[in-house]
Parts: structure tokens; sequence; C-alpha cells
């Protein structure tokens, strides 16, 4: 027979006592508990701490052991574990690692051995990787994985694959795709190389994109794209379309003239079906691109933007290299001497192209386009539309890692909050992937990527590039440690 415990219940006073006793114990063993047998063990103490999802902590201490956080709070209630090294944080300030939500790290070869050692040293722990042929991005994704396991020293990197695009290609490591037979074959071999994600291109059909976003949203795939001609902003968001890379296309969806324009890109489409795609792509830029930026309309931007906020159609503006020829980052003495961390003959070919480049006029189209750009960023942010930082690096003299820091301080100069720009390089890539209970903030449980800063980036971004030390995956590096890369990159 069974025993009746009513008895036995505790009174509502004795319970609220073994609470609050269990809770006590807790706060007395601290984070001791959960640090494990043989793992490296950090204390961040007195830090300021700036994430975007619990904003500015001042005074934290933040506890890492392994790879993950394990502890964090006001730095006179954290115990210090026992045999942790302690790193002094007073007056320093301490941010989630940095994304850099665009690149093509297989771009330039003799780029390669600079890349994860730039990315790292600037604090970029992360990195998407938006087109490359399986052959060289799976092998450079498996290296990245070995370096951070043994110490820190490569970002952990998202990679997308070749993109798919019309029946003349535009770049060697694309991939044509112009039947909906074809796409599924192709998404297939994609999903089982191991791709994070998809990717459209400026010349793919609609009817073969739209079969892509079916077979994509079925296998639970995001598409990345550059918004393809034969479609505009609305039909496509409707359809799926995950991200837009560099808005690209976006001004022509959002010109008065829209429908017209969608007509004669077709048009222009079938008529230049022989081109090479590279070619037909300039084609149309040259003949809707400056027609869009003067005849944008209110009532229809708000149309289209609406529906890229509701159907979390991100934005990755990558201002760095779509609005070049405003800012002119190729021609400033203080960033052209970060060349000198680049390997030969990188180094020399860009010091001469950029030279060249610096010794010409803007175009009127490349103003317009950086106005436009720089009139659309605060406008993707009033109306709730996800924006990731990138930068398109090494595309254009694009540095790996300082340029992300540029791209920062333009996105704070069109109009973002210094929080905002920090949010579109930690949190919101890590949203997008549906990570943020890993990445994207500083708090217990997740991954011990961080950077310490020697001023505060929320009273001026550009205070992103002081860093003080980049810890990747629990590894430490301090400032010294990123100096000693930087001079042997230099040698």
């Amino acid at each position: 027979m069974r025993k009746m415990v009513t008895s036995k219940l505790l009174s509502p006073w004795r319970a609220l006592c073994i609470i609050f006793l269990f809770h006590f114990m807790l706060s007395v063993t601290g984070c001791s508990s959960r640090v494990k047998d043989g793992e490296t063990v950090f204390i961040f103490k007195n830090a300021s701490i700036i994430d975007a999802v619990n904003g500015f902590r001042e005074r934290h201490s933040v506890v890492v052991s392994g790879n993950r956080i394990i502890e964090t709070g006001p730095a006179d209630a954290i115990e210090e574990p026992s045999g942790a090294t302690v790193i002094d944080c007073h007056g320093k300030y301490l941010i989630p690692g940095l994304w850099d939500a665009h690149v093509h790290l297989t771009n330039t070869s003799a780029l390669r051995p600079a890349i994860f050692p730039l990315l790292i040293v600037n604090g970029i722990t992360y990195v998407r990787d938006t087109a490359a042929s399986l052959g060289s991005i799976l092998p450079l994704r498996e290296e990245a994985e070995e370096a951070s396991a043994s110490g820190g020293m490569a970002p952990r990197v998202f990679i997308i694959g070749p993109h798919m695009d019309g029946p003349k290609l535009s770049w060697d490591s694309s991939v044509s795709v112009t039947t909906p037979e074809q796409a599924e074959y192709v998404i297939d071999s994609l999903i089982k190389a191991g791709v994070d994600e998809l990717k459209i291109y400026d010349n793919i059909a609609r009817e073969v994109c739209l079969e892509i976003l079916s077979i994509a949203r079925r296998r639970g795939y995001k598409v990345a794209s550059h918004l393809p001609f034969d479609m505009e902003a609305v039909e496509a968001s409707n359809a799926g379309i995950s991200s837009m890379e560099h808005m690209t296309n976006l001004e022509m969806s959002c010109s008065a003239d829209w429908d017209s324009l969608l007509q004669a890109r077709r048009k222009m489409m079938a008529e230049g079906s022989e081109k090479p795609g590279n070619e037909l792509r300039q084609s149309i830029y040259r003949a809707q691109r400056l027609h869009s930026f003067h005849t944008q309309d209110e009532e229809r931007r708000a149309t289209v933007l609406k529906t890229l906020a509701d159907n979390d159609t991100w934005q990755v503006p990558t201002l760095v290299i779509i609005a070049q020829e405003e800012h002119q980052i190729y021609a400033r003495e203080d960033y052209l001497q970060k060349f000198r961390y680049l390997p030969e003959p990188v180094r020399s070919d860009w010091e001469k192209s950029a030279a060249a480049r610096a010794g010409q006029s803007p175009s009127e189209e490349g103003l317009a386009h950086a106005r436009w750009a720089y009139d659309m960023v605060p406008r993707l942010a009033e109306a709730g539309i996800g924006i990731m930082a990138g930068t398109d690096m090494p595309l254009a003299h694009l540095i790996p890692g300082f340029s992300l820091h540029e791209e920062l301080v333009l996105l704070v100069n069109a109009g973002l909050t210094p929080m905002q720009a920090l949010e579109a390089a930690t949190l919101r890539p890590a949203q997008y992937y549906g990570l943020e209970n890993e990445q994207g903030s500083i708090a217990s449980g997740m991954m011990a990527d961080m950077v310490l800063l020697d001023a505060n980036p929320l009273e001026d971004i550009i205070n992103t590039q002081r860093i003080n030390a980049v810890m990747r995956d629990g590894h430490l590096l301090t400032r010294d440690d990123l100096d000693n890369i930087l001079s042997r990159l230099e040698e």
C-alpha cells in the first residue's frame, strides 16, 4: 500500500528558507564548481562589458573555463577561481568577438597566409565566406578549425560555396543553373559538401530562382543573394530570399520606374544571352543604376522596406566597397600604411593599383551610389530590417580585418548608433544563423570569443580599433602577442 505523504509537505516558510540556502550555497561556491579539471581558466576582472543584448555593464568580471564563459557579474560578487589567469581590465571595455559577414577568403591566393592572422589581430572571430569553389573553401575551413583548436589563430568560417548563376557565368567559381532539375541537383551537392547557406546571383532566371528558394525552404537552408535582375525586391522577398548582399539592385526596386526597369532588364537579358555574365551585368548596371538613384520614390521604397522587414530579409550593406568612390580609402595614407602586412606580390600590386585609383576622379554613378547607400542604411534600421556588417574583402584593396573596422565607422557615419554598428558585427550575424545562444553577447554559456578594448566604442566607434587583447575559442592573445603577429607579417 502506497504511503500518504501529505503530512510531510514543507511549510511555506521552511520551503523559502531552503530555497534561500540553496542559492546562498551557489553564490558561495561561485563558478569553481563549473570549472573542469585540466581546463585553462581566465578571469577578466573589472571590465566594462558592452553587448547588444545586455547593454553596458560597468565594473563586471567574466570567467572563462576552456572555450566557454562560465560566469559574469559585478566584480565584487565573482569569486576568483583557484589557479585562474587574471586579466586586469580596469578602464577597459570587453565586447563579443566580431564578425565580417561578407568575405572572399580564396579570392587572392597569394594573400592566403596573412588572412587568418590579420582577421584575428583585428578581433574578428567569425567570418561568412560568400562565394568560393568547394575545392578551395572546404580545405580552408578545415584549416581554420584546426588552427582554432590549437591556438586561436583563425576565426570560425561559415561557407556558402559557389553561387548559382545564369547560363553565362560572371565568375569562374560560380555554377550555372538554368533548369529546376539542375537546381535540385546542385543544391543537393552543395548541402552534401557541408555548406552553411546557399547563394543566387544577378543573372539567374526568375523561374529557376523561385525553384531554388522552394527547395532551400524544404531543406531548411538560407539563400543569400544578389537580387536577380529578372525579379524585383518585393517578389523575391516574398519568395524567401534570406539576405541581400551589398543591397545589390535594391535601388532598382525602390525607383518610381521599378516596373518599366524590370521589363527593360528582362529584354536586355534576352538580347544579351550570349554575352559573358559579367559583361551582361555591367551593361545593365550602366543602363539602370544612375537612373534608379535619381528616381527613388518614397511610397514605393516604404512598400519595399516593409516587405523586407515582414519577411525577415536581411541586408549586408558593405559600405566600405559600394561607397568607395566617395570615401576613397585607397587614397588615405593611414590605411595605405597597413599594406606592409600583406605578403608579396600582393603588397606591391595593391600599392600600384591604389595609387592609380587615387589619381582618378570619382564617377557620377559611384558618388550617387554612395549617397544612396548612406541614405538607405538608417532607413533599414528604422524599418526593423536585420543588418550585418561585411566588407567584400579582399576586393578593392580591402585588407583582411582592418577593413571591417572601416565598415563600422561608415555605418555610424551613415546614421547607425555605435551600439547598432556593434550589433551588426556581433549579435546580428549570430541571430541570422540561429546561434545567438552561443555567440554575439557576453554571458554564461556563450563561446569564449571576445575582444578587449582600451577605449569605449560607444563614445567613438573608431575605438574598436584600440585592441588590447583577443580571445578566440578560449585562447588568449595579448597585445604583445598581436604585435608579434603583425611584426612577423611585416617581415
